[in-house]
């Protein structure tokens, strides 16, 4: 009897564990699980809810995906990703999400070129034509730091340079193709932002350097950094988390955007990044923790023209002072398939960085709504009244 049991015992399990564990699959298929990544601050609750709908008012009409990073002190206190990374798969965006930066990328040929600086191998106020010897003469010289600074007289370009209906296979060959135009005026009589600045910076560093440009920013940069999900744009490699670049048609619909390779230009458009790591090289930079004293001058000290006008551009960085006076480092980008913007308050010690994967000006993106939100929070500016209610008040008798 004691065997009839057993086997019967036996007969259940071998009939129950199966479905029972089905069952459990099932239920951890449907259970819905939290990215580990994503930061909600409790301490700025309000703050970050203003921000969501900002983000939703934004993703209206496009679904695409949009991701946020803010720090305050060095502390992220608001990590998350809104909308989707790719349309078609629901693939929601995600703090990890990379996305084309655009202009974003012109930080690294100056942050290269600074600590080539400070190597001793290169002095930014020398002519370029010192370092790159073979680069044809112009009418004018002009130095790297007129590059960094957009003074070097190149005429202003556009993102619709990264189609490359030239097809260029590279950087140098970009260079070569382009280099017996012109200079428009004389150098640090003007500026105009031009993307073949940052590009001869990259041929100055790889001329030092004896390296690939790509190669010189994740040796000296991305990898010192510690910027691990900050990555050469290249169309072939399967990259994890890059997500899927949109564009609007001439009817503002939202399609896919269309292929490109803009490793030709890589110093001005080339780089994807998420806005965690974008974040994360803004509290480096505000934290001063990399480069010398002489290099963080060289970024974010305006460049005075001959004429003395001074213009909003330091080495790689545009520098603004909000209407309350607030110091403020800002970079921003937009190509096919991308937007970017990074913004550093060095002095209430706030980053914040958004990227989407559809390019959008900072008009559109929520970029200063929410930088609004975080500074009225940690820095808020007291109103001044009235100038009627002023005189009310002087009018008023005093109480006995």
């Amino acid at each position: 009897m004691k065997g009839k049991h057993l086997k019967l015992k036996d007969s259940l399990l071998k009939t129950i564990l199966p479905v029972a564990l089905i069952l459990l699959s099932f239920y951890s298929c449907k259970k819905k699980t939290v990215d580990p990544r994503i930061v909600l601050d409790r301490d700025y609750k309000k703050e970050i809810l203003a921000g969501r709908d900002a983000l939703r008012v934004y993703l209206i009409g496009s679904e695409t995906g949009i991701s946020v990073s803010v720090s305050v002190d060095g502390k992220t206190v608001w990590s998350e990703g809104y909308g989707f990374a790719n349309k078609e798969l629901k693939a929601p965006a995600r703090p990890e999400t990379k996305y084309r930066i655009g202009r974003t990328s012109q930080i690294f040929p100056a942050m290269l070129i600074a600590k080539l600086q400070e190597e001793g191998k290169v002095d930014v106020n020398e002519p370029f034509s010192k370092y790159v010897p073979n680069y044809p003469a112009k009418q004018w010289d002009f130095t790297p730091y007129n590059l960094g600074t957009h003074s070097a007289g190149f005429p202003e370009t556009d993102f619709i340079l990264v189609q490359n209906k030239q097809d260029y296979k590279s950087l140098k060959e970009f260079i070569q193709a382009t280099e017996k135009d012109s200079l428009l005026f004389k150098p640090n009589q003007y500026f105009a932002v031009s993307d073949y600045d940052p590009c001869l910076l990259g041929i100055l560093a790889e001329t030092i350097g004896q390296k690939s440009y790509p190669k010189l920013v994740k040796e000296m940069l991305l990898d010192t950094l510690g910027l691990n999900e900050t990555e050469l744009d290249s169309p072939s490699p399967i990259i994890d988390y890059r997500s899927t670049p949109y564009h609007r048609n001439f009817i503002a619909q939202v399609v896919n955007a269309p292929e490109i390779d803009s490793r030709f230009v890589s110093p001005a458009y080339g780089y994807l990044s998420t806005a965690d790591d974008l974040n994360k090289l803004g509290q480096l930079l505000m934290n001063k923790e990399f480069f010398s004293e002489e290099s963080y001058k060289l970024f974010f000290t305006p460049n005075t023209l001959d004429g003395g006008f001074q213009s909003n551009l330091g080495f790689g960085w545009n520098i603004y002072t909000d209407r309350q006076g607030r110091k403020v480092y800002i970079q921003e980008g937009s190509t096919i398939g991308g937007s970017s913007f990074l913004a550093i308050f060095p002095d209430q010690k706030l980053v914040v960085s958004i990227c989407t994967n559809l390019a959008d000006n900072s008009e559109s993106v929520p970029s200063g709504k929410i930088v609004q939100l975080f500074l009225d929070k940690i820095n808020p500016v007291k109103q001044e009244e009235p100038a009627a209610q002023k005189e009310e008040k002087a009018e008023k008798p005093a109480e006995q």
